[in-house]
């Protein structure tokens, strides 16, 4: 183990705490998760990857009326037909807090 990485680790730690204080994270399924971009105008799309090796999942994510939506799935889903106006972030690694 690194000098300091103890330290770092505990501080990433207590960030990953306090965003389950903040944020509302709400898990959906496909179909939801595709309503939720229709009914938003122009709506922030964050697409990444998470898990290890060959556990990795393809994560969607949106926020609607302040919460946060999150869509998992095995393989990888299009939301242009959804949302062709979304402002679309690709993540490299998307970490979630585990709930």
């Amino acid at each position: 183990m690194y000098p300091g990485s103890a330290a770092a680790h505990h501080r990433h730690h207590q960030q990953i705490e306090a965003l389950k204080a903040i944020i509302s994270l709400v898990e959906v399924d496909e179909a939801t998760f595709r309503l939720l971009l229709r009914s938003n105008e122009r709506p922030t799309l964050v697409t990444g990857r998470t898990g290890f090796w060959r556990f990795k999942k393809h994560i969607y994510m949106t926020s609607y009326d302040g919460f946060v939506f999150i869509h998992r799935a095995g393989a990888e889903c299009d939301f242009r037909t959804e949302a062709p106006q979304a402002f679309i972030i690709a993540a490299a690694e998307v970490e979630l807090p585990s709930l």
